[in-house]
């Protein structure tokens, strides 16, 4: 994420959904762990976030990452494998109260 290298923003997420607990999909009340998210290049630079806490997450649990916009991943480039064209991304519209 750009903004964390060159904006030094810091960013925060939360669990959209957690397999481990499926009927409070934020995961509010579990035990968290101070945890580091990272991407997939196996880069130091990937490293997202470090001693974020979150609760116990399995594979297809999501994350979100609110207010990324287009510049996150402007400077991108192909690397280690991975192509920036395949990143996904998803758009959310809320109305604020």
């Amino acid at each position: 994420m750009n903004c964390i290298l060159y904006d030094h923003a810091t960013i925060t997420c939360t669990p959209l959904a957690c397999s481990s607990n499926r009927a409070n999909p934020t995961c509010k009340g579990l035990r968290t762990h101070s945890s580091t998210v990272f991407g997939p290049t196996c880069d130091a630079l990937d490293t997202v976030l470090k001693g974020h806490p979150l609760p116990e997450l399995h594979i297809n649990d999501w994350l979100v990452f609110p207010n990324m916009g287009a510049y996150t991943a402007a400077a991108g480039s192909n690397f280690n494998g991975f192509d920036t064209k395949a990143i996904l991304t998803y758009l959310v519209y809320s109305n604020p109260s």
